[in-house]
């Protein structure tokens, strides 16, 4: 019987080139790696080795070996992984989102529904990544702002969120009932640096904006207070921490500045999610931490 360590130090030959090389790699005896691979020879039926007077080395049947028995190994780790992936989501959640909104109240549902599951979140951007990880159970559900049509998912809509632009009474745009990014183009603006596929938005609609990007959220709030630079705020925001006496908030009024998030999850898991969706529909955002608990942030 074929044994996975023999496929494992028969590239570890290839590799290093000679077997007492590979002896030494393997921490184990020349003897002792010369027999087992000669046992792997006899469970295939063929010489993967030209012997010679002090010299031996792959022939053509054992390098065809190795370019197969490397996908193997490599298909193994990926089975092994999955597996345990799949495991995992059977007693935990894990999250992932293109922005901060859809993790606070799926976090905030799965806490009040399971308050015993372990729930994890990562906040990423690139939507291939979340696909991905999704397929290979190592999110339990992710959040896109646009829905997808795989026959593989459900595709649920979750809620919307809409942008405003946050700036002292004094200041000149203070005036306007509503405001276009054409309008804010060219200001110094403050922005949080971990607000997903937001960052993306504003980078690309206010290209000429001086944009003071903040890690640490204490400090962020600090310097809206102590400035009168413009910063955003969303409605979700707004109805978690209530208005600001010092600060107007001003409606964006450009398409990309309002969004509904779409829940997307297996359709095997259906019946776990379909109740847990609804409480989020009807969230109130007033009881919703913005705290998060993530162990990937940013991929």
């Amino acid at each position: 019987m074929i044994e996975f360590y023999q496929l494992e130090q028969l590239l570890t030959i290839a590799k290093v080139g000679t077997i007492s090389k590979a002896a030494e790699v393997l921490l184990i005896s020349q003897p002792a790696l010369t027999r087992s691979i000669q046992r792997l020879e006899d469970e295939l039926g063929v010489q993967l080795f030209d012997r010679k007077k002090n010299k031996v080395e792959l022939n053509a049947n054992g390098k065809l070996a190795v370019e197969l028995f490397e996908k193997l190994l490599n298909d193994k780790e990926k089975i092994v992984n999955t597996l345990q992936a799949y495991n995992r989501s059977q007693y935990e959640v894990k999250i992932g989102s293109c922005a901060p909104a859809p993790i606070w109240g799926l976090r905030h549902v799965f806490k009040k529904l399971y308050p015993e599951m372990q729930i994890h979140d990562v906040l990423d951007s690139r939507e291939d990544i979340l696909l991905q990880g999704l397929k290979n159970y190592e999110f339990s559900i992710i959040v896109f702002h646009h829905s997808i049509d795989n026959p593989d998912y459900e595709c649920v809509p979750l809620f919307e969120e809409n942008l405003f632009l946050s700036v002292p009474p004094a200041h000149p745009l203070a005036l306007f009932p509503e405001i276009s990014f054409d309008d804010l183009n060219g200001e110094s603006v403050l922005l949080l640096s971990r607000i997903g596929f937001w960052n993306e938005i504003c980078q690309k609609v206010i290209p000429q904006s001086h944009l003071l990007f903040q890690e640490d959220g204490q400090v962020f709030n600090e310097l809206i207070k102590a400035s009168a630079l413009p910063n955003f705020r969303s409605d979700i925001t707004m109805k978690q921490e209530g208005k600001s006496e010092n600060r107007k908030a001003i409606p964006i009024s450009d398409p990309q500045a309002h969004v509904m998030y779409y829940g997307i999850y297996r359709k095997t898991d259906k019946k776990i999610f379909s109740s847990l969706l609804t409480e989020v529909q009807n969230l109130h955002w007033e009881d919703v931490s913005q705290v998060t608990e993530s162990v990937d942030n940013n991929k």
